[in-house]
């Protein structure tokens, strides 16, 4: 193992016009798909702060962020990972050399050239580490969750076919926490030498971390696999103390209190009941409405073991994406909801009171829904303080036979009532123009604003991104 900080190649600059961000939030495209979809906004819900980066927007030149986090200062961390060498030739498939990044950016929207090495921090595990979750602790430390491997490479055509090394043998994996101190060096006290392991996850973007009030660190990993007709579903909660030691399990979990769903979601409520979420990727039901949806487990404060599991259907395929918190100390399960050609979606937003049951003066017995464009994919839902929800999208819309595709992003708003707040957008969701920008994230900040992670999807690809600064409607 080695972890290295090296000086970057990369470069970030402030670019892009506030006229050309301000076209994207005030106009509106998009098919429909199930319930009813809006053809046009009736206001304009969202305004660029021209006071970040240059016009409102920072342009960066690194890899597209798998993970992001906001200091109490208003700094951003992100971490993401870069392509350090290829497969070899010959690869049917396999693990190529990757090292993890970890950037800062001030709260102006500039590099941070106080972090690490004139702003970011190079780490290299295993020789094919990728980040999945970024999270902070109340001294300031920075964990990333990452997934690491030795580079491998496949060489037959089959799935049962083993990565094997350079050498020959078969390749290494673990789930590992790297932890950071405020000024981007490995915090030696964490850990080993800055490193905390366990084994691997096995659906390598499902990796989930999660701070306790009291500092232990909780990661969720699936110990299953999601492919079309060749799926095994499972997950496990590792725990960590404060500084990285891995707590052992010391009693065996009761199966019928799993849930046979990956582990996709994981959340500390206010009372500091732990619970996960997930749901059996892989599969679409000809008939959606034979679909489990969504299984909320809940887990031992001790080690982690799952004590109980609870599956709440939805009425359609389900691409579930995360759980967020509610005021009052319960959770939401966020997700699309579609139809067996996935052709017609809705957001799909369950509620769950703080002792996990399902609160069915939400919505229609306690699910909401809202009908979305085609081909949206959800990317990010950030509760409001009075129990709304903002829900961002991206979607894609093709020409003729699949030409000409153009990218754009789609902004949901929901009541805590979960229904579609008809105030904003219209009828609740709002559509910007056809670009080649996709966003990717969106994250609140202190000051009531919202920072958007976008992407060329259609011609640079993710080898840079661009954050924007926005405002107005409601303070997240």
């Amino acid at each position: 193992m080695r972890i290295t900080h090296t000086p970057p190649l990369q470069t970030i600059r402030t670019a892009f016009s506030a006229a050309t961000l301000l076209a994207l939030l005030t106009a509106c495209g998009g098919s429909g798909s199930s319930g009813s979809i809006p053809t046009g906004p009736t206001s304009n819900p969202l305004k660029l702060d021209t006071t970040y980066g240059s016009e409102g927007t920072a342009q960066v030149d690194w890899p597209l962020p798998s993970a992001l986090v906001l200091q109490t200062d208003g700094k951003l961390v992100l971490t993401g990972s870069r392509q350090t060498a290829p497969l070899p030739a010959g690869s049917w498939t396999g693990r190529a050399a990757r090292e993890v990044f970890v950037i800062r950016l001030t709260a102006s929207g500039t590099l941070d050239t106080t972090f690490g090495t004139n702003g970011e921090v190079k780490i290299s595990v295993l020789g094919s580490d990728t980040p999945s979750d970024i999270k902070l602790q109340k001294n300031g430390r920075i964990l990333v969750a990452v997934n690491a491997a030795q580079p491998c490479s496949v060489q037959e055509h089959s799935l049962t076919a083993p990565c094997l090394t350079s050498a020959g043998s078969n390749a290494k994996y673990f789930s590992q926490l790297i932890a950071l101190t405020q000024e981007g060096a490995i915090d030696k006290t964490f850990g080993e030498s800055g490193v905390a392991s366990t084994a691997a996850s096995r659906n390598p973007e499902s990796l989930s971390l999660a701070v306790h009030s009291d500092q232990r660190i909780f990661l969720l990993r699936s110990t299953g696999y999601e492919l079309t007709g060749l799926s095994e579903y499972g997950r496990v909660l590792d725990m960590f103390s404060a500084d990285g030691v891995l707590a052992q399990k010391t009693t065996t979990a009761n199966s019928a209190s799993e849930c046979l769903a990956s582990g996709t979601s994981l959340l500390i409520q206010n009372s500091g009941r732990i619970v996960s979420a997930g749901t059996r990727g892989g599969t679409t039901y000809t008939n959606p409405a034979e679909h489990p949806g969504v299984c909320i487990a809940t887990h031992s404060q001790d080690a982690g073991e799952q004590t109980s599991n609870t599956w709440t259907k939805l009425g359609g395929n389900l691409g579930f994406r995360s759980l967020q918190p509610t005021s009052e100390g319960g959770f939401m399960s966020i997700g699309t909801v579609c139809d067996a050609n996935n052709d017609n979606c809705q957001l799909g937003v369950a509620r769950y009171g703080t002792a996990g049951t399902l609160q069915l003066s939400f919505g229609n017995n306690g699910v909401g829904k809202i009908g979305l464009p085609a081909r949206t994919n959800l990317q990010s839902a950030v509760p409001l303080p009075d129990d709304s929800l903002m829900v961002l999208g991206s979607r894609v819309v093709y020409g003729e036979n699949f030409s000409n595709p153009q990218a754009g992003a789609v902004w949901v708003r929901m009541k805590a009532n979960g229904s579609a707040d008809t105030d904003f957008g219209t009828g609740g969701v709002f559509t910007g123009p056809l670009s080649n920008q996709s966003p990717i994230r969106l994250l609140p900040d202190s000051q009531g604003r919202w920072l958007m992670v976008s992407y060329d999807a259609l011609t640079a690809g993710p080898t840079s991104f661009q954050i924007q600064r926005l405002s107005g409607w409601s303070q997240p």
